[in-house]
C-alpha cells in the first residue's frame, strides 16, 4: 500500500446510476466516475458495478484501491448501520444484505454504510448549507422522500441507523397509498412519484402536451428534467403539481420544527435542484402558515449547496469519521 495520504472515497448507489467520488485528505473531490446501476441485477452484479465505478475514479488519479484509507457507501434503503446491513432495495435484490462486510472483504478496506439521504445530510453538514449548524432537519425530494436529522452538530442515526425517515410521517389520514404500504405519508403526497401520478392524469387530459411528448404516460420517465421542461414551456397544470409538493413539504417541515425546534430545515434532491426558488418560496409560506405561533421566526429554510456531490461527500465523511474513531480506539 502507498503512503497514507488520507484519501477516502464515497459511493452514491442510486436506483439508476452509481457515482463514485475520490476525496483527498482535505475532503476535496479529486475524481469521480458514473456507471449505470444494473437494471434488475443481483447483489453480485451491483457489487461489480460499484467496484467498476470506484476503479475508474481511482484510475484518473493513478491510484489503486489500497491507496484509500476507507470507503463510504450510501444506499437508497433503510440500513442497520451497526451490522452493516441493507434492509431492502428490491430492484437490486438486496434484502437484509451484508453490503458493508461484502465490500470490505473485496477491497480489504474499512467500509461505512449509510442511508443515502442521511449521507446527503451529513455531506451538507460538513461542507454545505448546514455547515456550522447545531440542529437541523433535511428533506430530499426524489423518487421518494428521504430525511435526515442533525442534533448537537452531529448526524442523528437512531438506535440502528434508520433515523430520519421523515417522508413517512403521515399527514393525511386515508390519503394516497405510499410505497411503504400505508396511506397519507408525506412521500405519497410530495415525492416525484406522487407528482408523476398527477402529471400523467394532466397529460392524458390534454393539459400538458410538452410533458406528454417527452414522457408519454409512463410515470417512470417523469424525471425532474421532464417536469422542468414542462414548466418552462408554460404548462400551469404541472407547475401547480410541483407547488403542491412544496406545500406538503412545508407542512412536514412545520411538524418537524414542532418536535425538534431546529435552527434550519434543508430542502434537497433532484426536484428541488430543478425548482429551488419555487420550492423555497412555496414551502416557506406553508411552513409559516402551519407552524405553531410560539415557534414563529425560529427556523430558517435552506436549499442544498452540494447538489449531486452531497451524498458521496457524506458517505466519504462517514468513512473518514469511522476510520478515525477506530484508530483512536486502537
Amino acid at each position: 500500500m502507498a503512503e497514507d495520504t488520507g484519501f477516502v472515497a464515497g459511493i452514491d448507489l442510486g436506483a439508476t446510476k452509481i457515482l463514485a467520488v475520490v476525496f483527498d485528505g482535505g475532503m476535496k473531490a479529486r475524481a469521480q466516475a458514473k456507471v449505470k446501476t444494473p437494471g434488475s441485477g443481483s447483489p453480485d452484479q451491483v457489487l461489480a458495478a460499484i467496484l467498476s465505478a470506484l476503479d475508474t475514479a481511482l484510475g484518473e488519479l493513478g491510484m489503486e484501491r489500497g491507496d484509500l484509507r476507507g470507503l463510504g457507501v450510501a444506499v437508497p434503503s433503510p440500513v442497520n448501520r451497526k451490522k452493516g446491513i441493507v434492509l431492502s432495495t428490491p430492484n437490486m435484490g438486496m434484502k437484509d444484505f451484508p453490503l458493508r462486510d461484502r465490500l470490505a472483504g473485496l477491497l480489504a478496506l474499512p467500509v461505512a454504510l449509510e442511508n443515502d439521504v442521511q449521507a446527503g445530510t451529513l455531506g451538507e453538514l460538513r461542507g454545505g448549507a448546514l455547515r456550522g449548524r447545531k440542529s437541523a432537519a433535511a428533506f430530499f425530494v426524489g423518487t421518494g422522500i428521504g430525511g435526515g436529522i442533525v442534533l448537537n452538530g452531529e448526524l442523528y442515526r437512531g438506535s440502528t441507523g434508520s433515523a430520519g425517515e421523515l417522508g413517512h410521517m403521515i399527514l393525511q389520514d386515508g390519503g394516497s397509498l405510499c410505497g411503504c404500504g400505508r396511506r397519507g405519508c408525506l412521500e405519497a403526497l410530495a415525492s416525484r412519484t406522487a407528482m408523476a401520478r398527477d402529471a400523467v392524469a394532466a397529460a392524458a387530459a390534454g393539459k400538458a402536451p410538452v410533458l406528454l411528448e417527452r414522457a408519454g404516460t409512463d410515470f417512470r420517465k417523469f424525471r425532474s428534467s421532464v417536469f422542468a421542461k414542462s414548466v418552462e414551456s408554460g404548462e400551469k397544470a404541472i407547475e401547480r403539481i410541483v407547488e403542491r409538493s412544496a406545500y406538503w413539504l412545508g407542512i412536514g417541515a412545520a411538524n418537524v420544527t414542532a418536535v425538534l425546534n431546529p435552527e434550519a430545515v434543508l430542502l434537497g434532491g433532484g426536484m428541488v435542484a430543478r425548482f429551488p426558488d419555487l420550492y423555497k418560496e412555496t414551502a416557506f409560506k406553508s411552513l409559516k402558515d402551519h407552524l405553531m405561533p410560539a415557534l414563529a421566526g425560529t427556523v430558517e429554510l435552506l436549499i442544498t449547496k452540494l447538489g449531486d456531490l452531497a451524498v458521496p461527500t457524506g458517505a466519504a465523511w462517514a468513512a473518514r469519521e469511522e476510520t478515525g474513531a477506530r484508530e483512536a480506539a486502537e
